[in-house]
């Protein structure tokens, strides 16, 4: 494919400022308008769904292009836009030294063509023993085509190219498009802890090879379905089969089992038996998006695929991205959003196994209970206020106007409502070691000698939060009622178990409208006590924060 200098041009310098992007803030108005531009569709086509979690009858090879050399660039384009930042230890003399390196490196465009066209065959032969795989399999990955398409684009151009960064962008993106689940995690090692949008592009990097590489190890595990249905422990599974395991498990992979007894291959980097440690520096809300890749489409043709507490479990790891993403327009952002509303919409209006109305027309008592943990905001908070209304009809009537009238349309109001209450305008983060922990003592300290509400009205959120968690553990309750907002009571199972600030590996301040405060957990008490809490805070009458309500 040839490119004329105009286009060439163009590319190059919406290239360059993809480069030099700056973090965009929520303007709450113009997205609110948002809702009444959407042509929101009443159901999910289910033409869609994700069939990664029904294990594949056969493996299909790539054999048609679905995406023209266009589509491609603009995905790659698309990934530019979130780019990591470089390690605090690479500082300005080690950015001349590299560009100087650089300079002699590339040298002029021919050469360039030369190098990389050797380095990117080398690299892909490298994919192939990573994944034990030939080369002419691995060619028929649809994001390996996807790549090669890349390379033969930026190699194609005729005209000399004098600018090295020009250069420099073409090849990062060439070989970005090779990477597997694997590689594109492990950039995360070196780094402290990471942006929204870096977190972001490090994740567009993990899911673009993800689906190919599933359904090939898939593939892989047919020849077994009559050898698993003898349940043979795993210690007893033939060399060749534990080969395929122990390859698919350096790429997160882990077997499971579906409804119909086959077993399959999925990722989870993030709680898995597999999981990737350095994972915990992306930034907390990124997860929902993982959450969507692990678990699919979370209503089928049957109802909900999990349980109902498990499904808005999920549900409240992906409010956290719908919530903080400001790239509404990514076509990633409206699929998460597009399952979250239609799941949403399930729940409230229930389901075969989850019915809202029980025998002789009386409401449901589970329910009931589960319609009173979404509005105390157990599953997150886009669903409160509709769950509040809906509760307080049926208590009353039996029945509810606002359940009867729900639609995708009030489920995206309440998204986009909440995004305009608790726009971000900063998010600040602390590792919670021992320094820090004796940095809180201290601060506990002071308040004992001090004034104790002046001394409280000056604290920043996080401080109050972490003040508020240190005064838990150590049993001071005259300090846990002072930084709660008056008539507030604060209810958690989380609360009631904190013996320690240990358990806790950051605290992450929100700023915004409305401030909140994340607790990530360390990943030892991760299975205990789930992956973060949230804090939401308000102004009392004095115009000072304080703790008004809790998510875990």
């Amino acid at each position: 494919m040839k490119m004329d200098d105009k286009q060439f041009d163009q590319r190059m310098a919406l290239l360059k400022k993809s480069y030099e992007r700056m973090e965009a803030k929520l303007d709450p108005d113009t997205v609110f308008k948002q809702i009444e531009e959407e042509d929101i569709s009443k159901e999910l086509s289910f033409e869609i769904i994700n069939k990664g979690h029904q294990r594949p009858s056969r493996w299909q090879k790539s054999v048609v292009w679905f995406v023209s050399i266009a589509s491609v660039l603009l995905v790659g384009l698309l990934g530019t836009s979130y780019m990591i930042r470089q390690p605090e230890t690479y500082n300005n003399s080690d950015k001349q030294i590299s560009q100087e390196n650089d300079d002699k490196t590339i040298g002029t465009y021919e050469k360039w063509v030369e190098r990389i066209t050797k380095k990117y065959k080398r690299v892909k032969e490298d994919i192939s023993r990573e994944l034990k795989v030939s080369v002419e399999e691995l060619n028929t990955f649809s994001y390996i085509q996807n790549a090669d398409s890349m390379l033969a684009f930026y190699t194609s151009y005729e005209r000399p190219i004098e600018e090295d960064w020009e250069l420099q962008i073409m090849e990062k993106e060439i070989l970005d498009g090779l990477m597997t689940p694997r590689r594109a995690l492990e950039t995360i090692k070196g780094y402290g802890p990471l942006s929204f949008n870096e977190s972001y592009g490090i994740f567009s990097l993990y899911k673009q090879s993800l689906n190919d590489i599933e359904m090939y190890f898939n593939s892989l595990l047919e020849p077994y379905e009559q050898f698993f249905k003898k349940k043979i422990d795993r210690s007893q599974y033939p060399s060749d089969l534990k080969a395929i395991i122990e390859t698919a498990s350096k790429q997160y992979m882990e077997l499971h089992l579906d409804t119909d007894g086959s077993y399959y291959f999925k990722a989870n980097p993030i709680d898995g038996e597999f999981a990737f440690e350095p994972i915990k520096y992306m930034h907390p809300d990124i997860f929902g998006y993982f959450e969507f890749l692990q678990k699919g489409f979370l209503v089928g043709e049957e109802g909900l695929r999990y349980t109902r507490e498990e499904t808005a479990e999920s549900l409240k790891i992906m409010e956290r991205s719908l919530l903080f993403d400001i790239n509404t327009a990514n076509v990633t952002y409206k699929e998460l959003k597009a399952v979250f509303e239609n799941t949403w919409l399930a729940l409230m209006k229930g389901s075969t196994n989850y019915q809202v109305y029980a025998e002789k027309g009386i409401v449901n008592k589970e329910y009931l209970n589960f319609l009173q943990k979404v509005a105390n905001g157990k599953y997150g908070e886009v669903m409160t206020k509709n769950a509040a209304t809906i509760l307080n009809e049926l208590h009353q009537y039996n029945n509810s106007e606002t359940l009867v009238g729900l639609s995708i349309q009030d489920i995206s109001a309440a998204i986009l409502q909440v995004r305009k209450d608790t726009a971000v305008e900063e998010f600040n983060i602390v590792d919670i070691d021992d320094a820090e922990i004796a940095q809180i003592k201290r601060i506990y300290d002071q308040y004992l000698k001090s004034d104790p509400e002046p001394f409280i009205n000056q604290l920043s959120p996080l401080n109050m939060v972490s003040l508020y968690l240190y005064a838990i553990s150590i049993g001071d309750e005259s300090l846990q009622e002072k930084v709660i907002l008056s008539n507030v009571e604060i209810e958690s199972d989380f609360l009631n178990k904190v013996k320690g600030l240990s358990i806790i590996s950051q605290i992450s301040q929100y700023n915004g409208i409305y401030p909140m405060v994340a607790v990530r957990l360390d990943e030892e008490h991760q299975k205990e006590y789930g992956k973060q809490i949230l804090f939401r805070l308000s102004q009392n009458e004095d115009g000072f924060y304080r703790i008004i309500g809790i998510m875990d």
